[in-house]
């Protein structure tokens, strides 16, 4: 976009890129302009409106981008946004319409469904008055989402590299101290003087963990061991391991695992997973109905699905965006670092891991990996 002032409202964008006021410099401006052929209808789709009664009308709109994110024109066209979009989205762009309408060139960014598109809004002056607003928008889904990918991978990048300095920085004197609060506790007389050293263990114990996790996301692969497993055992292994915590706080587990489901995998990583995910579901359910069902079956493509379901609280649609963001946590005593770590660890299986969820309704948590044959293949790669 070519020099000017921005303004960014999440999903959305907006450029002034020519610096005019409303009715100045507008002689250069069409009258009447041809709107259906301003862009090639399969790459967006174009549109105009005009103000009725302080609410701006949609008159026109046609596109194929339409069809992509399931919107039907005759649901826009003599509405206003506040009819067919959600509130928050529709107050973004009244913005940007107002401008126009006020006699500026407006250029956004913006999203619909999972879609994304850049968008021209030409203001049509008759008399030094608006009569109405042309609008073209482009399809850039495909762009955004490469852009994306790259943030996501110097994102990454960034971490693995503050990663392996903090962590290389802090376990040798850690080592140090949890060596010395040992051989303490052993020789301490008091009780009371246990009692505190044992926190101090705990907690260095705690900040072990976190340096390993920081390990981890800085050479993922350095500790990756594949074999066979039966991915069935390693979850009824796993459901064990958190009995405790289960039993404990009356959490009901529900297993419903297909056998003979054999992989290639690394057990310790998938195991790591199993175990977060599950210590999720278990937070999650505190407060409410405490059932978690575990689903493992066959997918499509010689592919295994695991599934970990919660009825509890459920994510808010702004935390499900962020999820899997390293240092972004809502837990008093978390990382950030959890879900990202289940990812990076699903990825290196060239695997998938999505998340459902609708607040006050529970979670869903869908793992796919490669079966034994499909992943033979590539496990030499990783």
């Amino acid at each position: 976009m070519k020099q000017g002032f921005s303004i960014k409202y999440d999903e959305l964008s907006y450029n002034n890129n020519n610096g005019r006021k409303g009715g100045q410099n507008m002689a250069g401006m069409k009258e009447g302009i041809n709107y259906k052929n301003l862009i090639p209808r399969k790459n967006g789709f174009v549109f105009k409106y005009i103000k009725k009664d302080n609410d701006f009308v949609h008159t026109f709109i046609e596109g194929d981008f339409l069809d992509k994110v399931g919107i039907n024109p005759l649901e826009v066209i003599g509405h206003t946004l506040y009819e067919f979009l959600p509130e928050d989205q529709a107050k973004q762009k009244q913005m940007f319409y107002e401008i126009a309408w006020n006699g500026e060139t407006v250029n956004y960014e913006g999203s619909l469904n999972g879609s994304y598109y850049v968008a021209s809004l030409t203001p049509s002056i008759r008399n030094s008055c608006t009569v109405e607003v042309n609008g073209t928008a482009i399809d850039i889904t495909t762009e955004k989402k490469h852009e994306m990918k790259v943030r996501k991978m110097e994102k990454l990048s960034m971490v693995g590299e503050l990663a392996a300095g903090i962590a290389h920085e802090i376990r040798n004197p850690l080592t140090s101290i949890t060596g010395f609060a040992q051989i303490i506790k052993e020789n301490a007389n008091d009780a009371l003087t246990k009692e505190y050293l044992e926190i101090m263990l705990n907690e260095l114990d705690r900040i072990n963990k976190i340096v390993n996790e920081f390990m981890f996301l800085a050479k993922p692969n350095d500790t990756t061991e594949f074999k066979e497993t039966d991915i069935k055992e390693l979850i009824l292994h796993v459901i064990k391991l958190m009995e405790p915590q289960t039993n404990i706080n009356s959490i009901k587990v529900n297993a419903k695992l297909e056998s003979s489901i054999i992989a290639v995998c690394d057990p310790n990583q998938l195991k790591q997973v199993l175990i977060n995910l599950i210590q999720n579901a278990i937070e999650a359910t505190l407060e409410r109905n405490k059932n978690i069902n575990i689903v493992l079956k066959s997918g499509k493509e010689e592919n295994y699905i695991i599934q970990i379901v919660d009825n509890g609280s459920g994510i808010t649609e702004e935390r499900q965006k962020t999820l899997f963001e390293p240092f972004y946590t809502t837990k008093e005593k978390g990382t950030g670092l959890g879900l990202m770590i289940c990812r990076r660890i699903i990825e290196n299986h060239h695997g998938t891991i999505n998340v459902n969820s609708r607040t006050n309704h529970g979670t869903a948590v869908t793992v796919t990996l490669p079966t034994y044959c499909n992943a033979a293949k590539f496990t030499d790669k990783i």
